[in-house]
């Protein structure tokens, strides 16, 4: 009888032991499944990254505007043309509707806002009325948003003489976009 507790002891022992060999291999293999640890490292100042450079716009003006009336306005430039203004400017995107409101005086809820998205950016165009010097004026804009910037072209002009320059503003600011070419 004792015979067979020893022989029953064996075998139990060496199922035991291959269990332990098989979990001491598993162990082994997972041991290198881990992901590495990293640690942030926090400062009391924070540095903001550089602004990247602008990107340049291209837009096809009409031969009276050929000359800026002003240049370097808030990094933009105002072109006077035969009844009608054209008003281009670069600023800092971050905040749709405060270069709306500076563009246009209101806010980009008051204003119905056309948003295209294009591979590279994203294009807004809006329409307004604003009291003028003896005439109320009409406003056409188009912002075009990289992410980093907001390009803006502004057009204005007298209401008796918005409806005659539709298809004209129509091809400007359908020509205002942003170079692709490094």
């Amino acid at each position: 009888m004792a015979r067979k507790y020893i022989i029953l002891a064996t075998f139990l022992g060496g199922i035991v032991v291959k269990k332990c060999l098989l979990i001491a291999v598993l162990v082994c293999f997972l041991a290198g499944c881990g992901a590495p640890k990293s640690f942030e490292t926090l400062s009391d100042e924070y540095v903001q990254p550089p602004q990247p450079m602008a990107r340049e716009t291209q837009l096809a003006l009409p031969e009276e505007a050929a000359v800026s009336a002003i240049t370097n306005w808030e990094q933009g430039s105002i072109y006077l043309c035969d009844g009608y203004t054209i008003a281009v400017q670069t600023m800092d995107a971050g905040d749709l509707d405060s270069t709306v409101r500076t563009i246009s005086g209101f806010s980009k809820e008051k204003l119905s806002m056309m948003e295209r998205q294009l591979p590279d950016h994203r294009r807004y165009e809006c329409v307004w009325a604003a009291a003028g010097e003896g005439e109320d004026q009409i406003c056409r804009a188009v912002i075009l948003d990289d992410g980093n910037y907001h390009y803006t072209v502004t057009v204005t002009a007298g209401a008796s003489d918005a409806g005659e320059l539709t298809q004209t503003w129509q091809s400007l600011l359908g020509s205002f976009s942003l170079r692709t070419d490094p």
